[in-house]
This record gives C-alpha cells, structure tokens and sequence, in this order.
C-alpha cells in the first residue's frame, strides 16, 4: 500500500466546557454540563515537510466506563489520561503511514488504559483522536478531502492487516460513487426529553428552538427518530406510547431506532419489552417503523455468548453493537454471536468503520438471510471539529441518516468563540445558519446539506484557537459546575 510516510514531532491538548440547554438522560446519567477535549498535533514528512492535524470529540462521562465506582470526574480523568498515553506513544513511534502509525500503536495504547484500571473502549478513543488528527493533517498537506484519500488510498489502509477476509476492494465497492450531499438527520429522545407541550416545563429555555419533541417534528420536519428506551416497561410503554401519539399527527412519515444504551442484563428482559409494545393498543405503527434496536445489552454480557434465536424471533429487529464494539475486530466477533449490525461514531476510530464497512459487504455476498450494516450514531457531536468531521466520514460511506442530537441539547453554535461562529457560518452556510445572536445547525426537510464539508483534511477548513481552552493538564471537573 502507498501512502506517505510521517511522523508525530508535537502534539498539544485543551479542553472546552459546554453547558446544555436542556437536559440530556442517556443511560445511568443526566448531562447538563460536559467537557470537549480539543487534540491538535504535527507531523514531519519524510523530506522534513510539516503539517498541522486536529481531532476533537466530547469527553462523554458514564458512556465509555459506566462502572457505578467510578465517578462522572474519575471518567473524564480516565479519558484525558488516555489521550495523554495516546500521544506518548505516537511521540516515540518513528515513521510510518498514516494507517501503520494506528495499526502499529493501538495494543499499547490499550495496554496502557487497561493497567491503569481504563477499558478497551476508552482506549480506542484515545487511539482514534491521534488517527483523527494525522488524518487531517496528510490532507492538509496534499489538498485531499477525507473522501479522496480514501478513494485514492492515499492513507495506507490494509484491511487485510487487521481482517483477513477484508481487501481495500472490499472496502471501495461498498462506498457510494460519490460522497452523500445530503444526510437525513435522526433526532435524539432521551429519556427525560419533552414530548409534547404538556410535559414543557415553566423554565424552559425560550431561545426560539424547538423544545418539545412534537415542536421538532414540525419545525425541522424530521423523518427519523432515536428513542432512547431505559430498561423499566411500565415507564417504557408509557413514554412511547405518548411519543407514538405526536409522531402518529406529524405530516411526515417517521422511522425509528431504539437505543437500550446497555440497559437491559438478558435479551429476555428487552424481548420482554418488545412483547408489551406488540400488545399495546396504539403502538403497532410505531414498531413497524423500528429499524434496529441499538446496544440493548450491558457490554458485559453482550458479547459473552451467542443470541438465541427464539428470543430474537420475538424481537424480530436486527440488533447492532455500540458500547459492546470496544476494540478493532468487535464488529466480526459480533457477527458470530448473531449480531446484524455496528455502530459508526469518530470516537471509535475511521478506519474501523471503512474496514467494518468491507466486512459488512463481504458477508452480505455470501448470502443468508442476515443483512449486515452500520448505522451512524452521535457523541453529542458538537460543532466545528466534532460533527464535521463524523459528517465527512459518514457522507464517505454512505450511511443515509446519522443521529444528531449536540444541536438539540445544546444552543446552537454558542459554546464556540464567536470568530469560530463566524467562521463556520462563512465557509459552510449550507450546514449553518444564524439563528438570532448565535448561529445553529441548518436543517431542512429533515436533513443536512453537508457538501461544504469536502475540503482538505478531515471536513474542517479552520481550525480551532487553541489559546481559548484550558491545558488538559490545568482543567479540573470542578469547572463545569458554574455556567457562564
């Protein structure tokens, strides 16, 4: 494989806070404040030439280690010590192409999470943030899109290294001609989100969004839905059994996923689940238009043995792994247990998701009666280097409809400074707009306009000021218990 040689010679960490708008329940926890870890390094070339890579995501507290001992602090510290490990490694790593570099450097990494008492999953985080940030730096450096560089391969990626049964051939094949224009939005609803202007509380925000799920549909016109379902029936059937009542009025056809986010200790407990919707009056519509179910398994036991097939007779979905896919080859070890499907998110690496992408199409050609795929799934994504670069990734490969919800939880564009506001609504105002004294993510019919995003390096043109953000080594989790 061709691709150039590079190698990392600095690398700098900061870190963002961003509070919330409303809150956001997601598993075991409530969010109203997170911080955004912002990773920028560079790279020497082979003939001394350098280049500038930046990788950013959100340092998700409760989602990579929902171990209850741990504290929503001790999760964040892990992340930031992760990333810190991260970037030792590829310091003292020599040259290699982009995708040696990850190749060659992701078992120490996770080495080193896993003595430090982390998991696999963080440190895959880690891992992706550096393959993130040389990613876009190499197209910085020749002018390629993330869309060229895949198609010419000018990353070095070996599937076969990783996937014996997976060629780069493989990979190309399953790719659109041409990266998606437009991306069908899937909006987040969490557990303790609004559903009508029944349950809008007093104090809600009144920054002229949307608030309520049923205001949503209408004003943005939303066609995909991810309910988030938590594990207790009674509460279950009731939520969706109001949530089917809005979107049963809306003036659109809706189709939905379900994410367990790990929620459920046996696949009886969510079968037991799907047999109340099936018996519910009511809720007929809304399970026909279920695609697949997300992750109902705690990580724990997800993968500690096949899916029986009678239980996943009852269900009747394709179920698809996400917290379970901790590590590069988890998408083929849950082929083997029954799964169907695999998450695609930045924050578990690109190159996992192009090679899981040719490994979907490989065992699709052998036939059967299970479809493989991916679905693309959100880290709270925030805008400019978070969402735009998933964005990019997933127009490449050509997933439909990606879950966003950083825009419905957060106001708009307000936790950037307001020359990284304005720079984004002037290099893509197809993907934002102004929305009072702020800017907001653009979306119509639905959908997101996403053809700015094919320019040098990884969907970013500008990169964000370093000097407004705090030294991971200075940030404490103290800082996000005072919002501006």
């Amino acid at each position: 494989m061709s691709g150039p040689k590079l190698r990392v010679v600095d690398s700098r960490a900061v870190v963002r806070n961003a509070f919330t708008r409303l809150p956001f329940r997601f598993g075991v926890v409530t969010m109203e404040a997170a911080p955004v870890g912002i990773l920028q390094i560079e790279v020497e070339f082979e003939k001394g030439d350098r280049a500038q890579g930046v990788a950013s995501d959100f340092l998700a507290y409760k989602w990579f280690d929902k171990s209850p001992e741990k504290t929503p602090a001790d999760n964040v510290a892990d992340l930031l010590q992760a990333v810190r490990d991260a970037r030792a490694v590829y310091a003292e790593t020599g040259m290699g192409t982009p995708y040696g570099l990850w190749f060659s450097t992701r078992q120490e990494i996770e080495a080193k999470s896993l003595a430090r008492g982390f998991n696999r999953l963080g440190a895959s985080f880690a891992s992706s943030m550096m393959e993130r940030a040389i990613i876009d730096a190499v197209g910085r450096h020749s002018g390629q899109t993330f869309d060229q560089m895949v198609r010419s391969n000018s990353l070095a990626i070996d599937p076969a290294a990783l996937l014996k049964e997976v060629t780069y051939t493989d990979v190309l094949g399953a790719l659109p001609d041409r990266p998606l224009d437009q991306i069908a939005l899937r909006h987040t609803v969490g557990l303790v989100d609004p559903i009508s202007a029944a349950d809008k509380e007093a104090d809600a925000p009144k920054d002229g969004f949307p608030v309520t799920l049923e205001e949503y549909l209408a004003v943005d016109k939303l066609r995909y839905l991810k309910v988030k379902v938590g594990g207790q029936i009674e509460e279950d059937i009731d939520r969706l059994s109001r949530i089917a009542k809005v979107v049963g009025a809306a003036d659109q056809p809706v189709t939905m996923t379900f994410d367990g986010n790990e929620q459920y200790k046996s696949l009886d407990d969510f079968a037991a689940l799907v047999t109340r919707i099936k018996s519910t009056p009511g809720l007929d519509r809304l399970w026909q238009s279920v695609q697949f179910i997300e992750q109902p398994l705690h990580r724990d036991v997800a993968m500690a043995s096949p899916l029986a097939p009678e239980t996943m007779k009852i269900i009747g979905k394709p179920l698809l792994i996400d917290e379970a896919d901790g590590w590069a080859e988890a998408f083929f070890d849950a082929i083997e247990l029954g799964y169907e499907g695999v998450s695609h998110k930045n924050c578990k690496g690109v190159y996992r998701s192009l090679i899981n992408t040719g490994l979907a199409a490989v065992r699709n050609r052998l036939g059967g009666e299970k479809h493989y795929f991916l679905s693309a799934e959100d880290l709270t994504n925030l805008a400019v280097v978070p969402l735009q670069a998933d964005l990019a990734v997933v127009a490449t490969l050509g997933i439909p409809h990606v879950e966003r919800n950083g825009h419905h939880y957060f106001c708009g564009l307000d936790h950037l400074p307001e020359a990284e506001r304005e720079a984004a609504l002037a290099r893509h105002p197809g993907l934002y707009e102004r929305h009072g004294k702020t800017a907001a993510l653009r979306i119509e019919n639905g959908s997101l306009d996403v053809r700015s995003l094919q320019v040098p390096g990884l969907g970013v043109a500008d990169h964000p000021d370093l000097d407004i953000g705090v030294p991971e080594e200075d940030w404490t989790f103290s800082m996000l218990e005072t919002k501006p």
